[in-house]
């Protein structure tokens, strides 16, 4: 590594953080709020299969066109040493998409959209995951993978936002939806300068590409199992609290409130842990700290008999879910075995995160009927100590 390349420009990290966070804007309205919406415009009395589809559907295009748009940016970085060009390719295709999703009128030509929608995304997201690589060094990996945890909270925020009664029709809040997504990207695109401060060029021989061949797929592995426990408690957790709730009214506003406080301590969490990990100088600790949290927290969930017993468990889950896949994506960079092929690799890697989509019905199938949510989170919390026995087991730490 070069010195001019030790670290990555000047402003690069806000901007870089502030583009991740549009890529979560681009999408978090959208499935939580917007595509509910045009479902039940398109054909309200099939609303729950139709959606079912939307999902499914997304699903299986988004895990392919993930691995194509890295295969894309790692083939014009290769040639440019850049890949803002396929993220500013995937912003403008995301605003033709959104076009498409607005004037589809039957299931059809909804479902097509949403998977013009799911490439034009993945365009973009593929390679900004990598630019992280390519452009942070990896002992300030942990730093801006704990400060990505923002994103999630600022898409939530973004689908409140674009619902506000200034956007009342469907045409506008999608065009809300791009121009908030733009506004974030748009000053990465235009003035982040990109100098291959990630490192990661050095060559490695034979028995240690293979050594890190197999930490990768226990990197894969790991980081499916934890995303499955994630998405199992994702979908259960409000029927999990409405279960113990046992004030007056419904659980909705109360679960509402906890979730926003528990939001608010995991984003704090998240950015202390990845700043401690980088001082530290290693990545596993904080994966076996924050597993054990997981386990706890969703023990806890299975335990507690009442509200706040449950929700304390949520809180120590979810913050432990949060700093293991922020920690975890620090960990799977830092190992990656050439940096001309981080995108392609990085988006396998990403395929942890849309495989998890069936666990609901899988966890509905697996556990007894009449056994209660309780049962559900001792799979869960089964399947998060295999994901961080798995991420323990991973043997090169680079």
């Amino acid at each position: 590594m070069t010195p001019s390349a030790a670290a990555p420009a000047r402003g690069f990290v806000p901007l870089y953080t502030l583009a991740y966070c549009g890529l979560f804007v681009a999408f978090m309205p959208f499935v939580s709020i917007l595509l509910q919406v045009k479902v039940v415009a398109i054909d309200p009395a099939n609303r729950v299969a139709l959606l079912g589809w939307a999902v499914l559907g997304g699903a299986v295009v988004a895990s392919v066109a993930n691995i194509a748009a890295g295969w894309l940016s790692d083939w014009h970085w290769r040639r440019t040493r850049s890949r803002r060009l396929p993220i500013a390719a995937g912003l403008l295709l995301l605003a033709l998409a959104f076009a498409a999703i607005h004037r589809a009128v039957d299931r059809t030509t909804l479902l097509v959209a949403i998977g013009f929608w799911q490439v034009a995304l993945n365009l973009m997201f593929a390679p900004m995951v990598a630019v992280m690589a390519d452009e942070v060094p990896d002992a300030q990996k942990g730093r801006v993978s704990g400060l990505l945890g923002i994103s999630h909270p600022i898409g939530v925020l973004s689908a409140a936002a674009v619902t506000v009664p200034l956007f009342p029709t469907e045409g506008t809040r999608f065009a809300a939806n791009v121009a908030l997504a733009a506004l974030l990207i748009v000053p990465f695109l235009l003035f982040a300068r990109e100098r291959g401060a990630g490192g990661g060029g050095a060559p490695i021989g034979a028995e240690t590409a293979a050594v890190v061949r197999g930490d990768l797929i226990r990197a894969w592995i790991a980081r499916l199992a934890m995303q499955v426990a994630g998405n199992g408690l994702t979908a259960y957790a409000f029927f999990h609290f409405a279960d113990r709730w046992r004030g007056s009214g419904d659980a909705a506003g109360p679960v509402a409130q906890a979730m926003a406080i528990v939001t608010a301590v995991v984003v704090v969490a998240t950015i202390v842990a990845g700043r401690w990990s980088d001082r530290i100088g290693g990545r596993k600790p904080f994966l076996g700290g924050a597993t054990l949290l997981v386990i706890a927290g969703l023990v806890g969930m299975a335990v507690a008999p009442g509200f706040i017993g449950a929700v304390v468990g949520y809180g120590i889950a979810q913050t432990g879910l949060s700093v293991f896949l922020a920690l975890h994506s620090a960990l799977a960079m830092q190992m990656l075995p050439s940096p001309e092929t981080r995108g392609r690799d990085l988006a396998v890697l990403n395929l942890t995160n849309t495989l998890p989509a069936c666990v609901p019905p899988l966890l509905a199938a697996l556990v007894p009927a009449g056994a209660g949510l309780g049962a559900v989170f001792v799979v869960l919390t089964l399947v998060a100590g295999l994901g961080g026995g798995t991420a323990l087991a991973i043997r090169s730490e680079r």
